[in-house]
């Protein structure tokens, strides 16, 4: 009986220990926090219908944007059509690369220094793809005499492979992921190249989709790859984070769901977020479309897989939304956020409040002077089409173990109908767990015994056992709140926490 009595007491003491011990293991990790910045569409130029060459984009606002960010920021990614300033006509067709990134060079770096790391990926405009305009090819963005591969952020390159790669960039502005900040991550970022055709432009080579679906080899090797990372971050508790140019959503007048044709009567961009969906990916970012839009909270694309053709709208279905987001506020794990801001110096995009693929945003800008379509007004906010004063700008996130911040900063007004009318904004947050839920390792035992109070004392009771009260400060998380041009800090202080005491209503 005394051997019984002493393994008992053993075990509520390593119970309680652990209970509390978890908190304070994950310290480190759960107290850090960083902000980076994004951005499609950031060239000093823009493509005019049909030319590829220099057209209505503007050099004062690239230069604008680059400006505005700001110190503090760990890194920028710059989310494809890098510069629209190439000119060669040869293969790879560069020429005017380095002429961009002397040109960021010198924006940026009275605020960030001239380390910053600038990261870039992929777009349609240096894809190297004959049927694309002549604008510019990403080994030579990428190159050392450019804007290299920042050194220490750890990329991992794609096992799938990138043939068509330098031997200097590889897989680096195609494929591949880092994990932020490096050695306690909180975020893995994956850099992949959807739907685009690098190189000789005669291969779809960056599609991923199953071969149950597809049908092809090559596709089946990047969509494995992606799902194992995926797969990877999720296990580690890790926010996971795509970057892709092409978005397969979008409230503009004709960007789908393009997918470079069908495969097995299938659409590889519509697999590929079959595969966001499913492994519970938390934000996808896009470029592409001159705009800024934030979606609603999906957990799928409609009734029907989406066509591969560009200018065919997905379906909208209320089904798919898990979250409409009109409290700017999602919880993590309910489906997965779609952010696209390709608004960074290009003002020409608008938004069709007619297409039905429309429906699935929350909110979005277009940049552009004087809207054509009707109402004629440049902003959707919860579902109506509102007019404001808008103009170009970039996202910015901070992320912290708990929740990830988003805000829309705006660089500089292009559209403005007067000094009282409001100016856009946008703000949102993913927060990871309710108030009160445990997510360390011990939770469900901690929680156990937290919740079923009268079961601890009487256990105690009956042993004998002294009950030991253990008194755990939690240090105050600071979370950077999503403002409208501020930097308003809230610091959020746990109240100390006693266990074996009942938890009060709600908590």
């Amino acid at each position: 009986m005394i051997l019984v009595r002493r393994l008992l007491i053993m075990f509520s003491l390593i119970v309680v220990s652990l209970s509390t011990l978890s908190p304070l293991v994950s310290e480190g990790r759960a107290e850090s926090s960083f902000t980076f910045a994004f951005a499609g569409d950031t060239g000093q130029y823009g493509a005019s219908s049909g030319s590829g060459q220099i057209g209505t984009g503007s050099f004062v606002n690239s230069a604008a944007s680059l400006q505005a960010l700001h110190p503090g920021l760990s890194f920028f990614v710059d989310v494809g059509d890098i510069s629209y300033n190439g000119t060669s006509n040869g293969f790879p067709p560069t020429g005017n690369e380095v002429l961009w990134c002397n040109f960021v060079k010198t924006n940026i770096q009275p605020n960030l220094g001239s380390n910053f790391p600038w990261i870039q990926v992929v777009g349609n405009h240096e894809d190297g793809n004959s049927t694309f305009a002549k604008d510019g090819y990403i080994d030579a963005f990428t190159s050392p005499d450019c804007l290299p591969k920042p050194a220490g952020i750890g990329f991992i390159p794609s096992t799938a492979g990138c043939p068509d790669g330098s031997l200097y960039s590889g897989c680096y502005g195609r494929e591949g992921y880092w994990d932020f900040p490096v050695g306690q991550p909180l975020a893995r970022f994956i850099m992949i190249a959807g739907s685009e055709k690098i190189g000789n432009g005669t291969t779809a080579g960056y599609n991923y989709c199953p071969l149950s679906a597809c049908n092809n080899l090559n596709f089946d090797k990047r969509w494995n790859w992606l799902k194992e990372v995926i797969d990877q971050a999720k296990a580690t508790g890790e926010w996971v984070i795509v970057f892709d140019h092409k978005p397969c959503l979008s409230p503009d007048l004709a960007t789908s769901c393009e997918g470079n044709g069908t495969f097995n009567g299938h659409n590889p961009s519509a697999q590929m977020w079959n595969l966001f969906f499913s492994e519970g990916v938390d934000l996808v970012i896009n470029g592409h479309s001159h705009l800024h839009a934030r979606s609603k909270q999906l957990t799928c694309l409609g009734p029907a897989e989406p066509s591969s053709a560009s200018l065919t709208s997905v379906v909208y279905s209320p089904s798919c939304v898990a979250d409409d987001g009109s409290d700017n506020v999602y919880t993590r794990g309910k489906g997965v956020v779609n952010v696209i801001d390709g608004a960074f110096s290009q003002t020409d995009d608008q938004i069709n409040f007619t297409r039905p693929a429309t429906s699935y945003f929350a909110t979005a800008m277009s940049a552009r002077t004087s809207p054509t379509l009707d109402p004629h007004v440049c902003c959707l906010v919860n579902g109506s089409p509102t007019d404001m004063n808008s103009g170009i700008g970039f996202g910015e996130i901070t992320i912290t173990a708990d929740q990830l911040f988003y805000t829309w900063q705006m660089s500089l007004e292009t559209r403005f109908i007067g000094s009282q009318s409001p100016t856009f904004s946008d703000t949102f947050v993913i927060r990871n767990n309710p108030p009160g839920q445990s997510s360390t390792l011990f939770g469900g035992i901690g929680g156990f015994f937290t919740e079923n109070w009268m079961i601890s004392i009487a256990t105690a009771a009956a042993l004998s056992v002294p009950v030991v009260i253990l008194r755990i400060r939690l240090v105050g998380r600071k979370y950077r709140q999503p403002s409208l041009g501020g930097n308003l800090q809230v610091v959020l202080d746990t109240a100390s926490i006693i266990p074996l005491k009942p938890p009060e209503k709600g908590a």
